[in-house]
């Protein structure tokens, strides 16, 4: 699952430097040319709106399926083990 790419929401650092750590092949959705398969993202983080001013996320067709885990339900402890259950 390393070989993955994980996108994970502006806002999260320590969350992008955990899993990069870890190894993971981390981005963001603003910033991956290549398709994204995983995306982490926090429904109580809002830093993501101030750079946000459409009010929309054009993401492009190569991500039209990503699979998406909200930080707030699996917590730190669990994400990695979540992410590797997706594979």
């Amino acid at each position: 699952m390393k070989n993955k790419i994980i996108a994970v929401q502006e806002g999260l650092h320590e969350v992008a430097e955990m899993l990069k750590t870890s190894g993971y092949h981390v981005t963001t959705v603003d910033e991956s040319n290549l398709p994204i398969d995983i995306i982490i993202y926090s429904s109580q983080n809002t830093d993501y709106l101030a750079h946000n001013t459409s009010g929309q996320i054009a993401i492009p067709a190569n991500n039209e399926y990503v699979k998406m885990i909200n930080y707030d339900e699996v917590g730190k402890d669990r994400l990695i083990s979540s992410i590797e259950e997706l594979e």
